[in-house]
């Protein structure tokens, strides 16, 4: 009786804790490219990011991803900024998001994005997740802490990985994100693969004050390349995305809403010493995917999180997750993401959708991609009248 009441209500344990990993094809990569690269302490990550999960997952009742932002980290992995130049970002970007939710302005942002623009910043980002999906499988160690196998048995790995995650959960009726994350772990293990105890260093907390003399750098080179990335895809698109996958469980799920949580959340990281995240429409597919249905997926994630975080030695773990598997989960979630023009009614917002979509995977820029779009959009609004459909 109370396994029926469940289904009724959208979850089971199996499908939350499925869908709990489901994200961790980029934001594994992104945390340990972080670590190595910017002196990030992955226990200060782990736990940051974990509570952020836990505090999404009670207020939200749904999977709202959590995930580094993309284009900060991609710059600062680049010239190598340090801590003091990422926190006072955070702070920074914290701030900025505070402010746009609160004036009501993001509301106003909302109402600029057509389905056409939203569904063509989905399918850039499914686009790029499957040529990091493509990067992960063919130029990569086995382990990103090490290597231990050639990089054919890493492309064959994760295409092996891949029919599983596809053939497999329809043959047992259940996702298998979770065990094959796991049993991933397990071969690399039993293969030899060792975590990185360096990996482990650093304390989980630590204040910082915001370097104001750093501010102004930091909002030039870290906040303005990052901001329309995440209006467009960690707010609006992530909006559309939980209201496509849950509809009336979504209920709290908004754009003021979810710019305010990106805020607030940062504006704490910012202050105990991180790296600022923000949601995003792939995370939300990834978690929907692989069998997330309410906030109690995030909640499991984000308590794990927090869990290797404070013990010794724990994070450690989170590194010996075998690369194919981040790639064969990048890959399903990046179909997820393209199939989602399935759902255009009309000729002219498919149109919109591709141009937006393959200029955002060509130059790696959204803000290009959406003024690309937009131009696009006014253009067949006289070519194409507005009932025509697909």
């Amino acid at each position: 009786m109370g396994g029926e009441s469940r289904r009724r209500d959208g979850w089971t344990w199996w499908g939350e804790a499925s869908g709990a990993v489901g994200d961790l094809g980029l934001t594994v990569p992104l945390a340990f490219a972080l670590v190595v690269t910017n002196g990030i302490p992955a226990p200060r990550l782990a736990l940051l990011w974990g509570a952020a999960y836990v505090a999404t997952g009670l207020f939200f009742r749904v999977p709202v991803s959590i995930q580094p932002l993309k284009a900060m980290a991609v710059i600062a992995l680049a010239s190598g900024y340090g801590l003091d130049m990422l926190t006072t970002a955070a702070f920074g970007y914290g701030v900025l998001f505070v402010l746009l939710a609160w004036t009501g302005l993001v509301s106003r942002l909302r109402a600029l994005f057509t389905t056409g623009l939203v569904r063509g910043v989905q399918l850039g980002i499914g686009l790029m997740l499957a040529r990091k999906a493509a990067e992960l499988l063919t130029g990569s160690p086995f382990f990103l802490a090490g290597d231990g196998l050639p990089g054919t048995a890493v492309a064959l790995t994760g295409l092996a990985a891949l029919a599983v995650l596809l053939l497999g959960g329809r043959l047992t009726s259940r996702p298998l994100a979770l065990p094959m994350l796991i049993g991933g772990m397990a071969v690399g293990w039993l293969a030899g693969g060792r975590p990185d105890a360096a990996a482990a260093a650093g304390a989980p907390l630590a204040f910082a004050a915001p370097q104001w003399r750093l501010l102004p750098d930091a909002a030039l080179l870290l906040m303005l390349p990052q901001l329309p990335l995440t209006l467009g895809n960690a707010v609006i698109a992530a909006d559309d995305a939980c209201h496509l996958y849950w509809r009336e469980r979504a209920g709290r799920v908004t754009a003021k809403r979810l710019a305010a949580s990106i805020g607030l959340g940062n504006v704490a990281i910012g202050l105990a010493g991180g790296f600022p995240v923000c949601h995003g429409a792939g995370g939300i597919a990834a978690h929907a995917r692989f069998g997330g249905n309410t906030g109690r997926a995030t909640i499991l994630l984000g308590a794990v999180m927090i869990a290797v975080a404070l013990v010794p030695g724990g994070t450690s773990l989170m590194f010996l997750i075998p690369v194919p598997v981040l790639g064969a989960l990048l890959l399903v979630v990046s179909w997820e993401m393209v199939r989602l023009l399935g759902k255009l009614p009309r000729r002219r917002d498919l149109a919109v959708a591709l141009a937006t979509g393959v200029i955002a995977f060509a130059t790696r820029n959204l803000a290009i991609a959406l003024a690309a779009g937009w131009v696009a959009e006014r253009i067949l609004s006289r070519v194409l009248p507005a009932r025509a459909a697909v």
